[in-house]
């Protein structure tokens, strides 16, 4: 009976939020390139839910876009916010996220100030960042999706 209240106490200790958050291992092994702005693996425990947010891009609800790049960027991270706060979740519990970046050289910079912002003191996710010859308009330059992680129990 012990064992079994020992087990049950941790398994809900486990499957609280703040812990099951905590349990996401973040990773940069020996031998890999490393950097503040992302992780190379993430692995996120059972009893988390996967959040698949859909590549965006700096849209408003009227379909209208900013025409710089900082601006499409700081858009297109203020809809992603928007997207995770829909099912509670903040840029802290982002696992993944991928950037297709219409000239990149030009377009890197505002990108990486505006994702540096998003995610302020979070711990970073897992990152890919490539250059696209075109997106779905000709005037946008760049579209974001991303994964987040939460426990099931959360919702």
């Amino acid at each position: 009976m012990k064992t079994l209240l020992i087990a049950a106490t941790i398994l809900t200790a486990c499957t609280s939020p703040a812990l099951a958050q905590d349990a996401v291992i973040r990773d940069n092994p020996p031998g890999l390139f490393t950097s503040p702005r992302f992780t190379n693996v993430v692995e996120v425990p059972a009893g988390a839910a996967l959040v698949f947010v859909s590549g965006l891009t700096a849209q408003g609800p009227d379909g209208a876009a900013p025409t710089d790049a900082q601006g499409q960027a700081q858009a297109v991270f203020r809809n992603l916010r928007t997207a995770l706060a829909a099912r509670g979740l903040t840029p802290a519990d982002v696992i993944q996220i991928r950037g297709f970046l219409v000239d990149i050289q030009t377009t890197l910079p505002a990108y990486r100030q505006a994702a540096g912002d998003f995610f302020g003191k979070a711990p970073p996710p897992a990152s890919t960042v490539v250059g696209v010859a075109g997106l779905v308009r000709p005037d946008l330059l760049l579209e974001v999706e991303l994964i987040a992680a939460r426990p099931v129990q959360a919702r």
